[in-house]
């Protein structure tokens, strides 16, 4: 059975706000590379030319449990306010949280 991984990552973009990520890969390092180009040509909370994604957090799930996590996470982010939503399941924080939790079938503290 193959395995992805959920994660949680942040950037910050070119006025130095803290942009909140969770998303699904099979394969980190890439999905790294991608959201280093694509956030840099994006228009909005764009990536400076230096900047970089930081991968925060992740764990190896199955394929089916990573997009059902995923989705339920970023509702329950959402519903808790921790910053406005934008595209692409980013979230715009006027403050860095602290910390946010990830629930699977345990919570996971995750340092910010």
């Amino acid at each position: 059975m193959e395995k992805e991984y959920l994660y949680v990552g942040h950037y910050r973009d070119i006025n130095d706000r803290y942009i909140l990520k969770i998303g699904t890969t099979n394969n980190l390092e890439r999905r790294k590379k991608e959201h280093e180009r694509n956030y840099k040509r994006t228009s909005e909370n764009k990536m400076p030319a230096n900047g970089s994604f930081v991968y925060d957090w992740f764990l190896k799930l199955s394929k089916y449990n990573t997009l059902r996590y995923e989705d339920k996470n970023r509702l329950a982010w959402q519903e808790s306010q921790i910053g406005e939503y934008i595209r692409n399941d980013r979230f715009f924080c006027t403050v860095k949280p602290t910390e946010v939790q990830v629930k699977i079938r345990k919570v996971y503290t995750i340092p910010l």
